[in-house]
């Protein structure tokens, strides 16, 4: 009997995409907002294959036959309704930026279009600095904590990674594993910000205000430790109330924090230097 349920499961896997395909379609003509299927077809999907899956209960076709009567209303909604051309064309923009998000995350993309987002509970952040900071010295530091601050795209990799590995030492709550696990991130959220070293120092601003090489890594290696210190407390917390016991593990985090940034540091200098050869 047991068989049968997985049989339907594998049926409702084929049939609830297509028709939430079919939905989203007819959702975006009729010009409603996208974040609302999301979460129209996530409860219908959840429901279905937890009902299945879970309580064995044939109750799990209601979803289909929910979706299905959605798709028939809203497309009767849609018979003198135009193609949605300019909405189409933003999508499709849209998965353009997005795939290059993704390809960014490994290597430079001249053609993702880096843009500004005002956060104001991060204005704390990005006080005005004291008359004394106004140089060369702190120059690049104000300017990658601002990039990283006002930034779309790296602040939320960032703050995903930092969700992704905090859900996951929760989830699994074992020593060693989690201190694995926020080692792992630490280090791949360090390397991650490689990007910025590029945007600043190979940017605009070394024309404006020409600085030595030295200072623009300086600047950068300030705010490595910067974002370091921050994770390594959000990791250690967490790791801490889950196993209090080891909560001296956490040190761990930052151990593995500073070696990936010396390591970078290190790179870069040698880098300047051969293209200064």
């Amino acid at each position: 009997r047991h068989f049968v349920f997985y049989i339907c499961f594998a049926i409702l896997a084929l049939i609830l995409p297509y028709i939430g395909l079919l939905l989203r379609w007819e959702w975006y003509r009729y010009g409603l907002e996208n974040w609302s299927i999301n979460v129209v077809l996530f409860v219908c999907f959840t429901s279905s294959y937890f009902t299945i899956l879970q309580m064995k209960n044939i109750v799990a076709v209601a979803p289909v036959i929910l979706l299905a009567l959605l798709v028939m209303i809203i497309r009767h909604m849609n018979e003198n309704k135009l193609f949605p051309w300019e909405r189409m064309i933003k999508i499709e923009y849209q998965h353009h930026m997005n795939y290059y998000k993704f390809v960014n995350m490994f290597t430079d993309v001249k053609a993702l279009q880096e843009t500004a987002v005002r956060r104001r509970y991060l204005d704390v952040i990005l006080t005005v600095p004291r008359p004394k900071h106004f140089n060369s010295n702190y120059m690049y530091l104000f300017l990658f904590v601002r990039s990283f601050v006002r930034g779309k795209d790296a602040f939320n990799i960032i703050l995903r990674l930092v969700i992704i590995a905090v859900v996951l030492m929760i989830w699994l709550s074992q020593p060693i594993v989690s201190l694995i696990i926020g080692s792992l991130f630490m280090y791949i959220t360090l390397l991650q910000m490689a990007q910025f070293y590029t945007q600043q120092a190979y940017g605009l601003w070394p024309q404006v205000w020409p600085v030595p090489d030295t200072k623009v890594i300086k600047g950068y290696e300030q705010f490595l430790y910067r974002l370091m210190i921050v994770i390594g407390i959000i990791f250690a917390i967490v790791f801490a109330i889950m196993s209090p016991q080891y909560f001296f593990g956490g040190i761990l985090f930052f151990i593995v924090g500073w070696l990936t940034i010396h390591n970078v540091i290190n790179k870069l200098k040698h880098q300047e230097m051969l293209l200064r050869d």
